[in-house]
């Protein structure tokens, strides 16, 4: 299970577009926002309902150019149900890594993972809805994901917009999201279903000129776990992938980890290194600089 998570890592950034966006073409060949590693084309939220049908012209009409390599893992992001079958018809549909699931719910997941199971497609939950945030539901939508073939799900993400929504809260400039009440269920979501081997991504930053505290937010998210965070804006990408990246010395004591023969406890950079508990942390660190390379500095000290 752990193995699906380390894959997701690869996720890092994901951009959020409208479908009708004039340079959709070169978004997801990478040719616009270099180093962008996902993106997703979105015919809900992103759209107004008046626009759906042009949206939907839009990406068959995207999807029947073919195209080269991709660079940028693309997954489209349908309205409900019956608009993703449309859509997992159209020509050059091969092109897409796969959905993003709006409002998913144990009521819908069966369906959901049915179209998965039928196509190519992978999928990217959204947990947003208001049963998120009772305990009793989660344990409900666990037990579902547990009685079906999840090998087609790729990670869970958290749509903190909508969650805030549902406290008539939003996003704060200066604060991240760690310092308001779904702090607790960032937390509870992590711990249940991290320890099941699902991962999950972390929710937008709103602010786009506030730099300095996404920063902060994102490595928060990296420390909690999460394998890649949403973007609303091109600006921000850059800043994700800096706090996914690793230091020298966490690359250093995972390689030593990982290594055949290596002591049951040793002492790695001033700290404890112990292979049996520490080999999935250090699976993680490789593939983040596998990833995203180096971080550039020194680890702060307190």
């Amino acid at each position: 299970a752990m193995s699906k998570i380390i894959d997701s890592l690869a996720l890092g950034a994901t951009m959020y577009v409208p479908v009708i966006h004039p340079d959709v073409a070169d978004i997801i060949t990478g040719q616009r926002y270099r180093g962008l590693k996902s993106v997703v084309l979105c015919l809900e939220d992103a759209l107004a309902v008046t626009d759906v049908d042009r949206g939907l012209k839009a990406l068959s009409r995207l999807l029947e150019k073919r195209r080269g390599p991709q660079s940028v893992l693309t997954f489209v992001r349908p309205r409900n149900l019956a608009m993703a079958k449309i859509i997992a018809t159209y020509t050059g549909i091969e092109q897409v890594q796969g959905f993003v699931v709006p409002k998913i719910s144990s009521h819908n997941l069966g369906a959901w993972l049915d179209i998965a199971q039928s196509t190519h497609l992978s999928l990217m939950a959204t947990l947003e809805s208001q049963w998120v945030f009772d305990p009793d539901s989660v344990g409900q939508f666990l037990a579902e994901l547990d009685s079906h073939n999840t090998e087609r799900l790729m990670a869970l993400r958290i749509g903190g917009n909508d969650l805030l929504s549902c406290l008539g809260l939003r996003c704060v400039r200066g604060r991240t999201v760690y310092e308001g009440p779904i702090n607790w269920l960032m937390s509870q979501l992590m711990c249940r279903f991290g320890s099941r081997g699902y991962a999950l991504t972390a929710p937008v930053f709103d602010v786009i000129d506030d730099m300095e505290t996404l920063h902060r937010e994102c490595l928060q998210d990296v420390d909690f776990g999460f394998v890649g965070k949403t973007a609303i804006h091109p600006s921000q990408v850059e800043v994700i992938h800096e706090c996914f990246a690793v230091w020298a010395s966490d690359v250093k004591s995972a390689q030593a980890i990982l290594a055949q023969g290596a002591s049951a406890v040793f002492k790695s950079d001033g700290a404890m290194a112990e292979p049996a508990t520490h080999t999935e942390w250090a699976k993680r660190v490789l593939k983040r600089f596998d990833v995203y390379g180096y971080k550039q500095g020194s680890p702060a000290t307190p």
